[in-house]
């Protein structure tokens, strides 16, 4: 993640590589890692919130310099789907600078590919982007989304979230449905 920080009249580019290594929490065995493993906290207690009772949620907050992340996983108890979203917010000097959708994916979630890149159908106010990825073995049919807010008086952004999920049946509907469930601060 590109941040840049604002002193006076002068900015300086930082990479935040720290920020890179989300997990996702499927396997083919069908046991959950969570994404928030070591970091886990209670999902009311994080500004992202699901607002449907079909979903198992983890929740995970923590911070990174002066960069705090919050990270909502939300599979479908069916076991057809998922979300993973990441509610990156910068707490003093940093700020992030506007970057493409494939581009922010790729940093965020390393472990993701990405075959098939076409436009989505935004929503909620989200960037969207369709893809195809084979996450763990598991070939998916995927929803990328992102936004930017609390613009900065310098220029770029305090607060970016940034996400993606996908369906194992290939039916993208279901994320489309799963993200309108979502509440984005």
């Amino acid at each position: 993640m590109i941040l840049a920080f604002a002193s006076g009249a002068q900015r300086q580019m930082l990479f935040l590589g720290a920020l890179a290594v989300i997990g996702l929490g499927l396997t083919l065995s069908g046991t959950r890692a969570s994404l928030a493993a070591d970091n886990e906290v209670e999902c009311n207690s994080i500004k992202i919130q699901m607002q449907d009772g079909g979903f198992d949620t983890i929740c995970g907050e923590e911070t990174v310099s002066d960069v705090t992340i919050e990270t909502l996983e939300a599979n479908s108890t069916d076991g057809s789907h998922f979300l993973v979203v990441a509610d990156l917010h910068t707490n003093y000097g940093y700020i992030f600078d506007t970057r493409g959708l494939r581009e922010s994916l790729g940093d965020v979630f390393s472990e993701l590919t990405f075959e098939h890149w076409r436009g989505g159908s935004g929503e909620q106010g989200l960037t969207t982007s369709e893809f195809d990825s084979e996450y763990k073995t598991v070939p998916s049919a995927c929803v990328g989304f992102q936004k930017y807010t609390s613009r900065d008086q310098w220029g770029g952004w305090r607060r970016h979230i940034v996400g993606f999920g996908c369906s194992r049946t290939g039916n993208r509907d279901q994320v489309y449905k799963a993200l309108k469930l979502i509440d984005f601060p």
